[in-house]
C-alpha cells in the first residue's frame, strides 16, 4: 500500500527530527551549564521578564516541553515561586513559535551548512569547541525536515492519502491529531514542523494545519503534569497552570477559529508562512491576554490545586540588596532574618511527628528545609560580611560577629534536626518497626526542645530573666527525660523488646545535640545583649565548610 509506505517513510525523517531536538536542547544546557538555571532565576522578578525569559530559552534550546520540565523542576527545589514560573510557562509556547517561521522561511535548505560547520567547529578545538554539538544539531533538526519534504513531495497528489487527509474534515478530529501526535513524540515541535511542511507540499490546507497546530498545544502538558505528579504543591500548581494556559487558549480561540483562519489568509503569504504565523499570532494573543489576567488565573490554579501554602523558595525574608544606609537598619533586619533561620528548625521538627507515624513518609520538604536553611545563613554571613566594610563602631564589630555566630548556630540546628529526621527515615527504611513506647519517648523528649526553640524565636533578640530562667528549668527536664528513656531504652533492649536497637539511642543523642545548641545560642544571645560585648570566638565545629571565604 502507498499509504503505508509514505508511513515507513516518514517515520525515519521524524525519529531523526525527534533526535535532533532532543540532542540540541542538550547540548545548549551544557554548553550553558549553571548559568542555564541561574539566568532563568534572575530574570524572573516580573511576569513580563519570566514571558521574555521563557521565550528566549525556548526558542534557544527549541523545545518549550523542555523549558517548562525545568521550570518545575526550579519549582519543586525551591529556586523560583509558583508566582515567577507563570511568567516562564506563558512565553515557553512563544518561543516555540521560531521554530515554525524557519521552516517557513525554507532554512532547510541551509541544514547542511549548519552540520558541516558544527562538525568542523567540534573537530577544530579551541574556546568554541563546546558551541560544534549544538550548530550540527541545529542543522540535524532542519535536515531532518528537508528529507521528510522530499518524501512527501511525490505523494502531494496520491488518491488514497488525499482520502486519509479528507477523514479530518472536523475541527476537533484535526485539534485531537495535534495533540496525540504530539504526546506519542513528546514534542509539539515534531507536530508544528510536520504541519508546516505538509502544508508547503500541499498535503493540506492552512485552514486544516491551524486546528492541528492548536492541538500540538494540548499535547504539550502532558509530559510536565507526568513530572509534577510526585512534586511538591508549588510545582504541581506549575504544571497544572501549564495545561491551563494551553487548554483555555484552544478554547478561547476554537469560537473564533473561521475568522482567525480568514484573518491568516488575509495577511498572504505561501500556505506554510501562513500556518507559522497562525502559530505565532495564537501563542503571542494568548500570551498578552493570561499576562493581563495573571492574577485571577494565578487565583484559580491555586483552588483547582489545594495544598500547603508554606512550600520552600530559596529567598530571603527580611534582608535586601543594596543595604539600607542606616547601620542599625541592617542589624535589626540580620536579627529578622535569624529569627525567620530559627523558624526552619521548627519546621523541620514538625515533619517528625508524620514520620514516626507513616512508614512511607518521607517528603523532599525534609531535605529543602535543611538546605534552605544553610542558605539563609549563607545570605547572613554574606550580608554581615559587606556589613564590615562600612565604618562601624567597636560595640557594632561585636555585636555583628556576634549575630554571626547566633546565624551559624541556628545552621548548625538546622542540621541536627535534619539528622534526627534522617535517623527515623533510616529505621523506617529498614522496616524496623518502633514500639509505641519508642515513639512517645521521642515525642516526649523532643517537646522541651521545641518549646526552647519556640521561646528563641518569640524573644529573640531580647532574652529577659525571666524566658531565660524557663529555658533553663525546660533543660533541667530535658536531661531527667533523656535520662530516664535511657533507662527505659536498656531495659526494653536487654528484654528483646526494642527492634529498633543502637538507631533509637543516635536519635535520643541527636535531640541531646539540638538541646545543647540552643541552649548555646541562649548564652550567645544573653551575652549579646549586655552593656559591653565581647568578641565572641567562632569555633571551628561550628562553622560549616560553605563559609570557608571568611
Amino acid at each position: 500500500m502507498i499509504s503505508w509506505e509514505l508511513i515507513f517513510a516518514i517515520i525515519p525523517g521524524i525519529i531523526l527530527f525527534l533526535y535532533g531536538i532532543e540532542q540540541f536542547s542538550n547540548e545548549v544546557q551544557l554548553a550553558a551549564g549553571e548559568y542555564f538555571r541561574n539566568f532563568i532565576q534572575r530574570l524572573t522578578i516580573t511576569p513580563l521578564r519570566g514571558t521574555l525569559v521563557g521565550s528566549l530559552v525556548t526558542a534557544v534550546i527549541q523545545s518549550s516541553m523542555a523549558t517548562t520540565v525545568i521550570t518545575v523542576g526550579l519549582v519543586n527545589a525551591g529556586i523560583i515561586s509558583f508566582t515567577a514560573s507563570l511568567g516562564i510557562i506563558f512565553g515557553a509556547n512563544l518561543g516555540t513559535t521560531l521554530t515554525s517561521q524557519l521552516i517557513a522561511l525554507n532554512l532547510t535548505s541551509f541544514a547542511p551548512v549548519f552540520i558541516l560547520a558544527g562538525f568542523v567547529i567540534s573537530i577544530a578545538g579551541g574556546r568554541y569547541k563546546v558551541f560544534g554539538r549544538p550548530v550540527f544539531y541545529f542543522g540535524l533538526v532542519f535536515f531532518s525536515l528537508s528529507l521528510i519534504s522530499g518524501v512527501m513531495l511525490p505523494y502531494q497528489n496520491d488518491p488514497q492519502l488525499i482520502e486519509f487527509v479528507t477523514l479530518m474534515d472536523n475541527v476537533f478530529l484535526q485539534i485531537m491529531f495535534g495533540m496525540v501526535i504530539t504526546i506519542i513524540f513528546q514534542s509539539s515541535s515534531v507536530t508544528t514542523g510536520l504541519v508546516v511542511v505538509m502544508t508547503q507540499n500541499g498535503l493540506i490546507t492552512p485552514s486544516m494545519a491551524i486546528p492541528i497546530m492548536m492541538g500540538a498545544n494540548l499535547g504539550t502538558p502532558s509530559t510536565t503534569l507526568f513530572v509534577a505528579y510526585r512534586m511538591n504543591t508549588s510545582a504541581k500548581r506549575a504544571a497544572v497552570a501549564h495545561f491551563l494556559f494551553n487548554f483555555l487558549g484552544v478554547l478561547i480561540f476554537l469560537p473564533l477559529l473561521g475568522p482567525f483562519t480568514t484573518f491568516i489568509e488575509y495577511l498572504g503569504g505561501s500556505p506554510g508562512q501562513q500556518v507559522a504565523n497562525a502559530h505565532l499570532i495564537f501563542n503571542l494573543t494568548c500570551c498578552i491576554l493570561f499576562l493581563i489576567l495573571i492574577r485571577p488565573f494565578e487565583r484559580l490554579v491555586i483552588r483547582l490545586v489545594p495544598g500547603r501554602e508554606d512550600d520552600v523558595v530559596f529567598v530571603t525574608k527580611y534582608l535586601q540588596k543594596p543595604l539600607p544606609e542606616s547601620n542599625s537598619d541592617n542589624f535589626r533586619i540580620i536579627e529578622q532574618e535569624i529569627v525567620h533561620l530559627f523558624n526552619q528548625s521548627d519546621k523541620l521538627l514538625q515533619e517528625i511527628h508524620p514520620l514516626l507515624d507513616d512508614p512511607k513518609y518521607h517528603s523532599s520538604r525534609i531535605n529543602q528545609l535543611q538546605e534552605y536553611a544553610n542558605y539563609l545563613d549563607m545570605q547572613i554571613s554574606d550580608t554581615a560580611l559587606d556589613l564590615s566594610y562600612r565604618e562601624l563602631t567597636s560595640k557594632e564589630v561585636s555585636y555583628l560577629a556576634g549575630l554571626e555566630r547566633i546565624s551559624k548556630l541556628g545552621e548548625v540546628l538546622a542540621d541536627q534536626t535534619w539528622e534526627l529526621a534522617e535517623i527515623i527515615h533510616q529505621i523506617q527504611e529498614k522496616k524496623i518497626k518502633l514500639t509505641a513506647e519508642s515513639k512517645q519517648a521521642i515525642m516526649d523528649s523532643i517537646v522541651p526542645c521545641n518549646m526552647n526553640l519556640k521561646a528563641l524565636v518569640e524573644s529573640f533578640p531580647v532574652i529577659t530573666d525571666d524566658i531565660n530562667q524557663s529555658m533553663r528549668k525546660r533543660d533541667e527536664a530535658l536531661r531527667d527525660i533523656i535520662t530516664l528513656q535511657y533507662r527505659q531504652y536498656l531495659r526494653r533492649y536487654v528484654f528483646h523488646k526494642t527492634p529498633a536497637g543502637s538507631a533509637f539511642s543516635r536519635a535520643l543523642f541527636q535531640i541531646e545535640g539540638m538541646a545543647g545548641t540552643i541552649r548555646e545560642i541562649r548564652k550567645s544571645t544573653r551575652l549579646l545583649a549586655k552593656e559591653e560585648v565581647r568578641l565572641p570566638v567562632l569555633s571551628a565545629e561550628v562553622l560549616p565548610d560553605n563559609n570557608s571565604k571568611e
